[in-house]
C-alpha cells in the first residue's frame, strides 16, 4: 500500500537577491523548501537559477515590495503556483547613514515605504492565506538599530523599532488563527548594504574603509561581522516548528552589542 507524502513546505522571501535574503533563500531550499524569491533586483534570477541546478525549487519574483498592486499580483502569482505559504520571511530593506539635519523628506518616505511598507504590504497579502490554511510563520527583519541608538542612523533605527512594534502586534492578531509572527535583529553582517554603508561613512570622515570597517566590527564582542548565512540560520528557527512556543518575540543576533 503507497502513501503520499506531503509537498514540501512553501516560504516567500524578500530581498532574495543579495545579502542576508540570498543565504536565506538558499539555506531554506537545502533544508526542503520550495521557494517563491522576491526582489526588485534581476539578479535575483540567478540565486533561483542555481538553486535549482542544486535540485531544489525556486520561482523568482520581480516585485517592488512598495508598489501595492505589484505587491498583490506577485503573492497570487506565487500561490497559484505552490498551493500555499507556510514561511513569510520580510527580508529585503535599506539603510540611511545621514544626520537628520540633512535628511530630506523624499529620504524619509523611501526608508519607511521599504522598511515598514513592505513589510506591511506583504504580511497583509500574505495572511488570507495562512488563515485558510490555519497555519504559518512570519519572520519580519528588524535590527540591532532597533534597540539601540546610533549616530547618523536616527531614521533607520526608527523604521526598525517600528518593525518591532509591528510584530508585536500582529502577533496578537494572527494567534486565533495558529500563526506565529516574530521579528529578528541582526547586528553587523557582512552584506552589500553594510559595505555601502561603510564607504559612505569613509567619505564623509575622510578615514579609510578598513579604518572604519574595523571600528564597526569592535562594537561586536567577538570583533568581527556576521556572516549571512549565519543569520539565516536563525531566521529558519524562527520559521520552523523548532520556534512553535514563540509568537511577538524578537530574536536579538547582534553578538553581545545589546547586551552591553
Amino acid at each position: 500500500m503507497s502513501t503520499v507524502q506531503p509537498a514540501a513546505p512553501v516560504a516567500l522571501l524578500t530581498g532574495a537577491a543579495q545579502g542576508i535574503g540570498e543565504a536565506t533563500a538558499r539555506l531554506f531550499a537545502e533544508r526542503g523548501y520550495r521557494l517563491a524569491a522576491l526582489d526588485i533586483l534581476d539578479t535575483g534570477q540567478q540565486v533561483c537559477d542555481e538553486i535549482n541546478q542544486a535540485g531544489g525549487v525556486c520561482q523568482f519574483y520581480r516585485c517592488d515590495t512598495t508598489d501595492e498592486a505589484n505587491v498583490q499580483e506577485t503573492v497570487a502569482a506565487a500561490y497559484a503556483r505552490f498551493g500555499r505559504i507556510d514561511a513569510l520571511l520580510n527580508i529585503a530593506g535599506i539603510v540611511l547613514v545621514k544626520p537628520l539635519s540633512e535628511t530630506s523628506w523624499e529620504e524619509y518616505r523611501r526608508l519607511v515605504d521599504v522598511n515598514l511598507g513592505g513589510t506591511f504590504l506583504l504580511c497583509r497579502q500574505v495572511l488570507p492565506v495562512m488563515r485558510a490554511q490555519q497555519s504559518g510563520s512570519i519572520v519580519n527583519m528588524a535590527s540591532v538599530s532597533g534597540h539601540v541608538g546610533q549616530t547618523n542612523h536616527a531614521l533607520y533605527g526608527a523604521t526598525k523599532g517600528a518593525v518591532l512594534a509591528f510584530t508585536r502586534a500582529l502577533a496578537w492578531e494572527a494567534a486565533g488563527d495558529n500563526i506565529r509572527v516574530n521579528s529578528l535583529s541582526p547586528g553587523s553582517v557582512d552584506t552589500p548594504m553594510l559595505r555601502a554603508d561603510i564607504k559612505l561613512e569613509s567619505q564623509r570622515t575622510g578615514l579609510p574603509f578598513e579604518e572604519v570597517k574595523q571600528l564597526r566590527e569592535g562594537e561586536q564582542a567577538f570583533k568581527r561581522w556576521a556572516h549571512p548565512r549565519e543569520i539565516a540560520e536563525a531566521v529558519f528557527f524562527l520559521a520552523s516548528n523548532a520556534a512553535s512556543f514563540m509568537t511577538g518575540s524578537d530574536l536579538l543576533v547582534d553578538c553581545g552589542w545589546v547586551a552591553k
